[in-house]
Protein backbone atom coordinates (compact mmCIF):
# COMPACT_ATOMS: atom_id res chain seq x y z
CA UNK A 1 0.00 0.00 0.00
CA UNK A 2 1.55 3.31 -1.08
CA UNK A 3 0.16 5.55 1.66
CA UNK A 4 0.82 5.35 5.39
CA UNK A 5 -0.99 7.55 7.89
CA UNK A 6 -0.01 7.77 11.55
CA UNK A 7 -2.84 8.88 13.83
CA UNK A 8 -1.70 10.22 17.20
CA UNK A 9 -3.21 10.87 20.60
CA UNK A 10 -0.66 13.43 21.89
CA UNK A 11 1.02 13.43 25.32
CA UNK A 12 -1.74 14.61 27.66
CA UNK A 13 -3.41 13.16 30.73
CA UNK A 14 -7.18 12.79 30.56
CA UNK A 15 -9.77 11.04 32.71
CA UNK A 16 -11.00 8.97 29.77
CA UNK A 17 -8.84 8.43 26.71
CA UNK A 18 -11.47 9.47 24.17
CA UNK A 19 -8.72 10.49 21.77
CA UNK A 20 -7.42 7.01 21.10
CA UNK A 21 -10.93 5.63 20.66
CA UNK A 22 -11.85 8.38 18.19
CA UNK A 23 -8.73 7.50 16.20
CA UNK A 24 -9.90 3.88 16.09
CA UNK A 25 -13.18 5.04 14.56
CA UNK A 26 -11.35 7.32 12.12
CA UNK A 27 -8.80 4.68 11.19
CA UNK A 28 -11.50 2.14 10.40
CA UNK A 29 -13.05 4.57 7.93
CA UNK A 30 -9.86 5.02 5.87
CA UNK A 31 -7.88 1.79 6.25
CA UNK A 32 -9.00 0.74 2.75
CA UNK A 33 -7.16 3.82 1.42
CA UNK A 34 -3.94 3.66 3.42
CA UNK A 35 -1.95 1.72 5.96
CA UNK A 36 -3.09 3.08 9.33
CA UNK A 37 -0.98 3.21 12.48
CA UNK A 38 -2.38 4.50 15.79
CA UNK A 39 -0.07 5.80 18.50
CA UNK A 40 -1.29 6.52 22.03
CA UNK A 41 1.42 8.91 23.26
CA UNK A 42 -0.39 9.82 26.48
CA UNK A 43 2.49 8.71 28.72
CA UNK A 44 5.36 9.81 26.46
CA UNK A 45 7.30 13.05 26.57
CA UNK A 46 6.64 15.45 23.72
CA UNK A 47 10.02 14.72 22.13
CA UNK A 48 9.68 10.93 22.53
CA UNK A 49 6.19 11.07 21.02
CA UNK A 50 7.44 13.01 18.00
CA UNK A 51 10.30 10.55 17.49
CA UNK A 52 7.87 7.62 17.71
CA UNK A 53 5.67 9.16 15.01
CA UNK A 54 8.51 9.87 12.58
CA UNK A 55 9.98 6.39 13.15
CA UNK A 56 7.08 4.98 11.12
CA UNK A 57 8.01 7.15 8.11
CA UNK A 58 4.45 8.44 7.62
CA UNK A 59 3.10 9.91 4.44
CA UNK A 60 0.51 11.81 6.51
CA UNK A 61 0.19 12.54 10.24
CA UNK A 62 -3.14 13.10 12.00
CA UNK A 63 -3.30 14.53 15.54
CA UNK A 64 -6.47 14.43 17.63
CA UNK A 65 -7.37 17.39 19.86
CA UNK A 66 -10.05 16.12 22.24
CA UNK A 67 -11.27 19.48 23.53
CA UNK A 68 -10.38 23.11 24.09
CA UNK A 69 -8.44 22.11 27.22
CA UNK A 70 -6.21 19.98 24.96
CA UNK A 71 -5.17 22.80 22.63
CA UNK A 72 -2.10 23.95 24.57
CA UNK A 73 -0.58 20.49 24.92
CA UNK A 74 -1.43 19.56 21.33
CA UNK A 75 0.07 22.81 20.03
CA UNK A 76 3.30 22.00 21.89
CA UNK A 77 3.29 18.56 20.27
CA UNK A 78 2.71 20.00 16.80
CA UNK A 79 5.66 22.34 17.23
CA UNK A 80 7.87 19.45 18.33
CA UNK A 81 6.67 17.35 15.39
CA UNK A 82 7.86 20.08 13.03
CA UNK A 83 11.25 20.43 14.74
CA UNK A 84 11.88 16.66 14.76
CA UNK A 85 10.63 16.26 11.19
CA UNK A 86 12.93 19.04 9.93
CA UNK A 87 15.90 17.50 11.73
CA UNK A 88 15.16 14.24 9.91
CA UNK A 89 14.61 15.98 6.58
CA UNK A 90 11.00 14.72 6.44
CA UNK A 91 8.80 17.66 7.42
CA UNK A 92 8.43 19.21 3.96
CA UNK A 93 7.40 15.91 2.39
CA UNK A 94 4.91 14.89 5.10
CA UNK A 95 1.82 16.91 5.93
CA UNK A 96 0.34 17.19 9.41
CA UNK A 97 -3.36 17.63 10.07
CA UNK A 98 -5.27 18.12 13.33
CA UNK A 99 -8.87 17.25 14.11
CA UNK A 100 -11.33 16.63 16.89
CA UNK A 101 -13.58 18.82 18.99
CA UNK A 102 -10.81 21.12 20.22
CA UNK A 103 -9.33 21.58 16.75
CA UNK A 104 -12.75 22.32 15.26
CA UNK A 105 -13.44 24.91 17.93
CA UNK A 106 -10.25 26.95 17.50
CA UNK A 107 -8.55 25.79 14.28
CA UNK A 108 -6.37 28.88 13.92
CA UNK A 109 -4.39 28.02 17.06
CA UNK A 110 -3.42 24.62 15.64
CA UNK A 111 -2.49 26.04 12.26
CA UNK A 112 -0.36 28.68 13.99
CA UNK A 113 1.35 25.83 15.88
CA UNK A 114 2.32 24.05 12.68
CA UNK A 115 -0.63 22.01 11.38
CA UNK A 116 -0.91 22.13 7.60
CA UNK A 117 -4.68 21.82 7.89
CA UNK A 118 -7.42 21.26 10.46
CA UNK A 119 -10.41 18.97 9.95
CA UNK A 120 -13.45 20.89 11.14
CA UNK A 121 -16.34 18.75 12.34
CA UNK A 122 -16.89 15.05 11.66
CA UNK A 123 -13.65 13.69 10.25
CA UNK A 124 -14.15 10.44 8.34
CA UNK A 125 -15.21 11.79 4.95
CA UNK A 126 -12.81 14.73 5.09
CA UNK A 127 -9.81 12.52 5.92
CA UNK A 128 -10.70 10.15 3.10
CA UNK A 129 -10.77 13.10 0.69
CA UNK A 130 -7.36 14.27 1.92
CA UNK A 131 -5.91 10.82 1.30
CA UNK A 132 -7.37 10.76 -2.21
CA UNK A 133 -6.89 14.38 -3.28
CA UNK A 134 -4.54 16.07 -0.82
CA UNK A 135 -5.20 19.26 1.16
CA UNK A 136 -7.31 21.60 -0.95
CA UNK A 137 -8.07 25.11 0.40
CA UNK A 138 -11.81 25.63 0.63
CA UNK A 139 -12.62 21.90 0.61
CA UNK A 140 -15.63 20.92 2.76
CA UNK A 141 -14.76 20.35 6.41
CA UNK A 142 -11.22 21.69 6.06
CA UNK A 143 -9.39 24.75 7.42
CA UNK A 144 -5.97 25.68 6.00
CA UNK A 145 -3.81 28.61 4.92
CA UNK A 146 -4.16 30.26 1.54
CA UNK A 147 -2.33 33.49 0.75
CA UNK A 148 -1.54 33.89 4.46
CA UNK A 149 -5.24 33.68 5.36
CA UNK A 150 -7.05 30.80 7.02
CA UNK A 151 -9.75 29.49 4.70
CA UNK A 152 -12.49 27.30 6.17
CA UNK A 153 -14.60 25.28 3.76
CA UNK A 154 -18.31 24.63 4.07
CA UNK A 155 -19.37 21.99 6.61
CA UNK A 156 -18.74 18.44 5.47
CA UNK A 157 -21.76 16.27 4.72
CA UNK A 158 -22.69 14.22 7.78
CA UNK A 159 -22.54 10.44 7.53
CA UNK A 160 -26.02 8.96 7.33
CA UNK A 161 -27.06 6.40 8.20
CA UNK A 162 -24.40 6.07 10.89
CA UNK A 163 -24.24 2.32 10.33
CA UNK A 164 -22.33 3.13 7.12
CA UNK A 165 -19.28 3.60 9.34
CA UNK A 166 -17.06 0.56 9.77
CA UNK A 167 -16.75 -0.77 13.34
CA UNK A 168 -13.85 0.86 15.25
CA UNK A 169 -10.42 -0.53 14.36
CA UNK A 170 -9.82 -1.92 17.84
CA UNK A 171 -7.07 -4.15 16.47
CA UNK A 172 -5.03 -0.98 15.86
CA UNK A 173 -5.72 0.51 19.29
CA UNK A 174 -3.77 -0.29 22.46
CA UNK A 175 -5.94 -1.82 25.21
CA UNK A 176 -7.38 0.79 27.59
CA UNK A 177 -5.05 1.07 30.61
CA UNK A 178 -7.98 1.49 33.01
CA UNK A 179 -9.91 -1.45 31.55
CA UNK A 180 -12.81 0.78 30.47
CA UNK A 181 -13.72 0.19 26.82
CA UNK A 182 -15.36 3.03 24.94
CA UNK A 183 -18.04 2.72 22.31
CA UNK A 184 -20.17 5.15 20.35
CA UNK A 185 -23.85 4.48 19.71
CA UNK A 186 -24.92 7.91 18.46
CA UNK A 187 -23.67 11.34 17.46
CA UNK A 188 -25.04 14.75 18.31
CA UNK A 189 -27.94 15.85 20.46
CA UNK A 190 -31.46 17.00 19.56
CA UNK A 191 -31.30 19.77 22.16
CA UNK A 192 -29.50 23.08 21.69
CA UNK A 193 -27.99 24.06 25.04
CA UNK A 194 -26.39 27.47 24.64
CA UNK A 195 -23.08 26.54 26.35
CA UNK A 196 -22.46 23.30 24.40
CA UNK A 197 -20.41 22.90 21.22
CA UNK A 198 -21.99 19.57 20.20
CA UNK A 199 -24.46 21.29 17.88
CA UNK A 200 -21.64 23.21 16.20
CA UNK A 201 -19.57 20.06 15.70
CA UNK A 202 -22.34 17.75 14.45
CA UNK A 203 -24.94 20.22 13.29
CA UNK A 204 -28.48 20.42 14.65
CA UNK A 205 -29.06 16.76 14.05
CA UNK A 206 -28.93 13.61 16.14
CA UNK A 207 -28.01 10.31 14.48
CA UNK A 208 -27.95 6.88 16.06
CA UNK A 209 -26.52 3.51 15.15
CA UNK A 210 -29.22 0.88 14.75
CA UNK A 211 -29.97 -1.20 17.86
CA UNK A 212 -28.64 -4.28 16.07
CA UNK A 213 -25.33 -2.54 15.33
CA UNK A 214 -25.03 -1.40 18.96
CA UNK A 215 -25.64 -4.87 20.36
CA UNK A 216 -23.26 -6.41 17.83
CA UNK A 217 -20.49 -4.06 18.99
CA UNK A 218 -21.21 -4.91 22.65
CA UNK A 219 -20.96 -8.61 21.82
CA UNK A 220 -17.67 -8.03 20.04
CA UNK A 221 -16.22 -6.13 23.01
CA UNK A 222 -17.25 -8.81 25.48
CA UNK A 223 -16.28 -11.84 23.37
CA UNK A 224 -13.06 -10.58 21.76
CA UNK A 225 -11.76 -8.04 24.27
CA UNK A 226 -13.14 -9.39 27.55
CA UNK A 227 -14.76 -6.03 28.30
CA UNK A 228 -15.83 -5.71 31.93
CA UNK A 229 -16.87 -2.04 31.79
CA UNK A 230 -18.16 -0.31 28.65
CA UNK A 231 -18.44 3.47 28.57
CA UNK A 232 -21.04 4.67 26.05
CA UNK A 233 -19.40 7.91 24.93
CA UNK A 234 -22.54 9.51 23.41
CA UNK A 235 -23.41 13.10 24.25
CA UNK A 236 -26.94 11.95 25.08
CA UNK A 237 -27.59 8.21 25.06
CA UNK A 238 -31.33 8.57 25.77
CA UNK A 239 -32.07 11.06 22.98
CA UNK A 240 -34.39 8.54 21.30
CA UNK A 241 -36.43 6.56 23.84
CA UNK A 242 -37.82 3.97 21.36
CA UNK A 243 -34.27 3.19 20.24
CA UNK A 244 -33.01 2.88 23.83
CA UNK A 245 -35.85 0.49 24.72
CA UNK A 246 -35.02 -1.60 21.63
CA UNK A 247 -31.33 -1.74 22.57
CA UNK A 248 -32.13 -2.71 26.16
CA UNK A 249 -34.55 -5.43 25.04
CA UNK A 250 -31.98 -7.04 22.73
CA UNK A 251 -29.22 -6.81 25.33
CA UNK A 252 -31.40 -8.58 27.90
CA UNK A 253 -32.48 -11.20 25.38
CA UNK A 254 -28.98 -11.99 24.11
CA UNK A 255 -27.33 -11.76 27.55
CA UNK A 256 -23.96 -10.82 26.05
CA UNK A 257 -23.25 -8.16 28.64
CA UNK A 258 -20.33 -6.60 30.51
CA UNK A 259 -20.48 -6.14 34.26
CA UNK A 260 -21.99 -2.71 33.60
CA UNK A 261 -22.23 0.22 31.20
CA UNK A 262 -21.63 3.90 31.85
CA UNK A 263 -23.65 6.49 29.94
CA UNK A 264 -24.76 10.14 29.91
CA UNK A 265 -28.32 11.45 29.73
CA UNK A 266 -30.59 14.41 30.45
CA UNK A 267 -32.62 14.35 33.64
CA UNK A 268 -35.94 15.06 31.96
CA UNK A 269 -35.38 12.24 29.45
CA UNK A 270 -34.80 9.76 32.29
CA UNK A 271 -38.24 10.39 33.80
CA UNK A 272 -40.15 10.90 30.54
CA UNK A 273 -41.24 7.25 30.63
CA UNK A 274 -41.58 5.36 33.91
CA UNK A 275 -40.29 2.18 32.27
CA UNK A 276 -37.03 3.70 31.00
CA UNK A 277 -34.87 3.51 34.12
CA UNK A 278 -35.96 -0.09 34.89
CA UNK A 279 -35.08 -1.04 31.29
CA UNK A 280 -31.65 0.59 31.60
CA UNK A 281 -31.00 -1.14 34.91
CA UNK A 282 -32.04 -4.53 33.50
CA UNK A 283 -29.55 -4.02 30.64
CA UNK A 284 -26.79 -3.21 33.17
CA UNK A 285 -26.56 0.45 32.23
CA UNK A 286 -25.89 1.19 35.87
CA UNK A 287 -23.83 4.38 36.04
CA UNK A 288 -25.38 7.46 34.48
CA UNK A 289 -23.95 10.96 34.38
CA UNK A 290 -26.66 13.61 34.22
CA UNK A 291 -25.78 17.07 32.90
CA UNK A 292 -27.57 19.31 35.39
CA UNK A 293 -25.40 22.42 34.84
CA UNK A 294 -27.41 24.55 37.31
CA UNK A 295 -30.30 24.06 39.71
CA UNK A 296 -31.00 27.78 39.74
CA UNK A 297 -33.84 27.95 37.20
CA UNK A 298 -33.08 31.41 35.72
CA UNK A 299 -29.44 30.42 35.15
CA UNK A 300 -30.38 26.97 33.84
CA UNK A 301 -32.98 28.40 31.48
CA UNK A 302 -30.43 30.77 29.92
CA UNK A 303 -28.21 27.73 29.36
CA UNK A 304 -31.06 25.86 27.66
CA UNK A 305 -32.01 23.51 30.51
CA UNK A 306 -35.22 24.65 32.14
CA UNK A 307 -35.54 21.55 34.33
CA UNK A 308 -36.83 21.73 37.89
CA UNK A 309 -34.90 20.38 40.87
CA UNK A 310 -37.74 17.96 41.59
CA UNK A 311 -37.24 16.30 38.18
CA UNK A 312 -33.63 15.53 39.03
CA UNK A 313 -34.50 14.35 42.52
CA UNK A 314 -37.11 12.00 41.07
CA UNK A 315 -34.59 10.57 38.62
CA UNK A 316 -31.83 10.13 41.21
CA UNK A 317 -34.18 8.54 43.74
CA UNK A 318 -35.48 6.03 41.20
CA UNK A 319 -31.94 5.17 40.14
CA UNK A 320 -31.00 4.38 43.76
CA UNK A 321 -34.02 2.13 44.10
CA UNK A 322 -32.91 0.21 41.00
CA UNK A 323 -29.31 -0.26 42.15
CA UNK A 324 -27.95 2.34 39.73
CA UNK A 325 -25.32 4.98 40.52
CA UNK A 326 -25.93 8.62 39.59
CA UNK A 327 -23.41 11.37 38.90
CA UNK A 328 -24.59 14.97 38.54
CA UNK A 329 -22.49 17.38 36.49
CA UNK A 330 -22.62 21.13 37.23
CA UNK A 331 -21.10 24.19 35.57
CA UNK A 332 -19.83 27.01 37.77
CA UNK A 333 -19.89 30.55 36.38
CA UNK A 334 -22.58 30.30 33.72
CA UNK A 335 -23.64 33.75 32.41
CA UNK A 336 -26.47 35.14 34.52
CA UNK A 337 -25.40 33.23 37.64
CA UNK A 338 -26.08 35.60 40.53
CA UNK A 339 -24.03 35.69 43.76
CA UNK A 340 -27.05 34.16 45.52
CA UNK A 341 -27.24 31.31 43.01
CA UNK A 342 -23.50 30.69 43.26
CA UNK A 343 -23.71 30.61 47.03
CA UNK A 344 -26.43 27.94 46.96
CA UNK A 345 -24.81 25.61 44.38
CA UNK A 346 -23.72 22.89 46.81
CA UNK A 347 -26.84 23.16 48.96
CA UNK A 348 -29.10 22.61 45.94
CA UNK A 349 -26.92 19.77 44.67
CA UNK A 350 -27.27 17.98 48.01
CA UNK A 351 -31.01 18.60 47.94
CA UNK A 352 -31.25 16.94 44.50
CA UNK A 353 -29.65 13.80 46.02
CA UNK A 354 -27.32 12.43 43.35
CA UNK A 355 -24.85 9.82 44.55
CA UNK A 356 -21.91 11.85 43.29
CA UNK A 357 -21.34 15.23 41.70
CA UNK A 358 -18.61 17.11 39.94
CA UNK A 359 -18.45 20.85 39.36
CA UNK A 360 -16.72 22.23 36.25
CA UNK A 361 -15.75 25.84 35.47
CA UNK A 362 -17.61 27.52 32.63
CA UNK A 363 -15.69 27.98 29.40
CA UNK A 364 -17.29 30.13 26.66
CA UNK A 365 -16.60 27.99 23.63
CA UNK A 366 -16.41 29.85 20.30
CA UNK A 367 -19.40 29.34 18.07
CA UNK A 368 -21.79 28.80 20.98
CA UNK A 369 -24.43 31.40 21.90
CA UNK A 370 -22.78 32.05 25.28
CA UNK A 371 -19.37 32.88 23.78
CA UNK A 372 -18.45 36.55 23.65
CA UNK A 373 -16.29 36.23 20.52
CA UNK A 374 -15.64 33.72 17.77
CA UNK A 375 -12.00 33.38 18.81
CA UNK A 376 -13.04 32.48 22.36
CA UNK A 377 -10.90 31.46 25.33
CA UNK A 378 -9.00 28.29 26.06
CA UNK A 379 -8.81 28.86 29.82
CA UNK A 380 -11.73 29.28 32.23
CA UNK A 381 -11.88 32.09 34.76
CA UNK A 382 -9.50 31.29 37.67
CA UNK A 383 -12.21 32.13 40.20
CA UNK A 384 -14.56 29.65 38.54
CA UNK A 385 -11.81 27.00 38.62
CA UNK A 386 -11.21 27.64 42.33
CA UNK A 387 -14.90 27.51 43.21
CA UNK A 388 -15.53 24.41 41.09
CA UNK A 389 -12.83 22.51 42.98
CA UNK A 390 -14.06 23.84 46.31
CA UNK A 391 -17.68 22.91 45.56
CA UNK A 392 -16.70 19.34 44.63
CA UNK A 393 -14.79 18.91 47.89
CA UNK A 394 -17.60 20.48 49.91
CA UNK A 395 -20.19 18.22 48.32
CA UNK A 396 -18.34 15.01 49.12
CA UNK A 397 -17.46 16.19 52.64
CA UNK A 398 -21.11 16.84 53.51
CA UNK A 399 -22.46 14.42 56.15
CA UNK A 400 -25.60 13.66 54.10
CA UNK A 401 -23.59 12.71 51.02
CA UNK A 402 -21.07 10.64 52.96
CA UNK A 403 -23.80 8.83 54.88
CA UNK A 404 -25.57 7.93 51.62
CA UNK A 405 -22.36 6.67 50.05
CA UNK A 406 -21.38 4.73 53.18
CA UNK A 407 -24.81 3.07 53.32
CA UNK A 408 -24.45 2.08 49.65
CA UNK A 409 -20.83 0.95 50.04
CA UNK A 410 -21.84 -2.09 52.11
CA UNK A 411 -24.24 -3.29 49.42
CA UNK A 412 -23.42 -6.04 46.97
CA UNK A 413 -23.32 -5.37 43.26
CA UNK A 414 -22.12 -2.53 41.07
CA UNK A 415 -23.72 0.23 43.14
CA UNK A 416 -21.73 -0.88 46.17
CA UNK A 417 -18.49 -1.00 44.15
CA UNK A 418 -19.04 2.49 42.74
CA UNK A 419 -19.95 3.93 46.15
CA UNK A 420 -16.77 2.50 47.68
CA UNK A 421 -14.75 3.93 44.82
CA UNK A 422 -16.28 7.39 45.27
CA UNK A 423 -15.59 7.37 49.00
CA UNK A 424 -11.99 6.30 48.53
CA UNK A 425 -11.26 8.75 45.74
CA UNK A 426 -12.67 11.80 47.49
CA UNK A 427 -11.27 10.89 50.90
CA UNK A 428 -7.83 10.92 49.29
CA UNK A 429 -8.52 14.25 47.57
CA UNK A 430 -9.72 15.85 50.80
CA UNK A 431 -6.76 14.48 52.76
CA UNK A 432 -4.36 15.94 50.16
CA UNK A 433 -6.17 19.28 50.26
CA UNK A 434 -5.99 19.45 54.06
CA UNK A 435 -2.29 18.57 53.96
CA UNK A 436 -1.64 21.35 51.44
CA UNK A 437 -3.54 23.83 53.62
CA UNK A 438 -1.50 22.86 56.71
CA UNK A 439 1.79 23.24 54.85
CA UNK A 440 0.81 26.76 53.80
CA UNK A 441 0.42 27.97 57.41
CA UNK A 442 3.44 26.23 58.91
CA UNK A 443 6.50 28.47 59.58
Amino acid sequence: MSKRIVLVKPPERSFFNFGTFSLGVLGAAVRHLAEVIIIDATDLSVSAAAEAVWSHEPGLIGVTVMGVASIKSCADFLRQLSVTGKNLGRRNSTQVIAGGHGASTLPHLLIEAGADAVVVGEGELTLAKILLEGIRPGAPGLACLKDDRIIIGHPQKLIAPLDNLAPPARDLMPPPPDGIHLMETSRGCPHACTFCETTRFYGKRWRGHSPQRVVSEVGRLVAEYDAWIIHIADDNFTASLPRVFHICNILQKDQVLPAFFMASARGDDLVANENLLPALAAARILRITVGVESLDLPTASKAGKHIALETYRQAFKRMRELGMFSVASFIVGLPGESPRARGSVVELAIEAEPDAAHFLPFLPLPGTPLAATDRGRIDPDPEDVHDANRFTQTFFAHPTVRARLQASSVQDGIRGILARGALEKHSNIMATSLSDQRSEVQP
